[in-house]
């Protein structure tokens, strides 16, 4: 058993529309009855964390299915012909949110680039997150999240300061305001204010937000899997497409790869034991589009779901073996085993 020998607790990356892949992990540790009794989470992290802490056990993959549908469902339906493979279909998708949004999530405000010309006045951000706020209220039980046991850290970063913000559902609660800051990435969504500070998207500076969990204390040994939205590995691109896609792994996966580095450097331990780290990160497997945050599809959701059940399925096959040692160590799923890194 992993439990009663560990605490578990969980760290979601940012990731948008790749976000499916932490509710599916989710299920795969939910069906093995492991139950995390703490979550970090950036952006969409921060919003699957919230809906698995803000609800009870039996109900939290079922509440992630319903946003994940929600987020599947078409703001105005443009023509498909049955002459489209997969791949074109994920561009029009992504065309589709770029043009109207996401029903469920976020809607277009801006008609054309009249906006951006000199003199003229605009809202600093191309969508509306007002069906997201919608979307939270009805899924998510916010006193649950404040009050019940699952300890949810939702990351921002204050706009006009540039440093990274912690909000702390069982230290001052988390209401849909903070979910929406965590998730506000500059340009494409609104900023948030929350009492005399404006928040925007974690994923600016900390997309895997290892640290601020890693803060804490626990009596116990404690297991993190570590989810991650992008790959650090990767062929070089040989088409723009390719070259969108691998630029943004990249961006995203040296923050990751640093807050790492930072956590092993300083032996950061959040117990009396120590910390074992569980490295996953969706790939793709050369499936997404270059724009693939944004690309929303039905099918593609359905793939990422698979690829994180499929993955945790891997690594909770070895997870009761991995040995417990003071500090911090960190293991990786490779190959579909979980390996020490050096």
């Amino acid at each position: 058993m992993i439990e009663g020998e560990r605490e578990i607790w969980l760290c979601l990356s940012g990731g948008n529309a790749l976000g499916a892949y932490h509710a599916g992990a989710y299920e795969s540790l939910a069906a093995a009855g492991v139950t995390p009794t703490r979550i970090a989470g950036a952006s969409i992290g921060a919003i699957v964390g919230a809906l698995i802490a803000g609800n009870a056990p039996e109900n939290r993959v079922g509440r992630l299915r319903q946003f994940w549908d929600r987020a599947a469902q078409q703001q105005t339906v443009l023509p498909l012909f049955s002459f489209l493979t997969p791949r074109m279909g994920e561009w029009l998708s992504l065309l589709q949110t770029i043009a109207y949004g996401r029903t469920g999530l976020f809607r277009r405000i801006l008609p054309n680039l009249l906006p951006l010309l000199p003199g003229t006045h605009s809202p600093p951000y191309l969508f509306d997150t007002s069906p997201l706020r919608k979307t939270l209220s009805d899924l998510i039980d916010f006193g649950r999240l404040s009050n019940g046991p699952v300890r949810l850290l939702a990351s921002a970063v204050d706009m006009e300061t540039g440093e990274d913000v912690t909000f702390d559902s069982h230290a001052g609660g988390i209401e849909v305001d903070h979910l929406l800051a965590s998730a506000a990435f500059p340009i494409a969504f609104p900023p948030v204010r929350i009492g005399e500070r404006i928040y925007v998207d974690a994923g600016v500076s900390a997309n895997l937000p290892i640290e601020p969990l890693c803060e804490g204390s626990s009596p116990k040994d404690v297991l993190c899997v570590a989810l991650d939205l992008v790959t650090a590995h990767g062929k070089a691109p040989r088409s723009l497409d390719d070259a969108v896609g691998r630029a943004h792994d990249l961006i995203f996966a040296s923050q990751s790869r640093h807050a790492l580095q930072r956590v092993m450097r300083s032996k950061t331990s959040a117990s009396s034991g120590g910390i074992t780290i569980v490295y996953l990160s969706y790939d793709g497997s050369g499936q997404e589009i270059g724009g693939k945050s944004l690309e929303f599809s039905t099918h593609s959701i359905r793939r990422r779901w698979a690829a994180g059940k499929a993955d945790m399925q891997k690594a909770l096959a070895s997870l009761a073996d991995l040995p417990t040692s003071p500090g911090c160590s960190i293991h990786h799923l490779r190959g579909g085993s979980l390996q020490l890194r050096d």
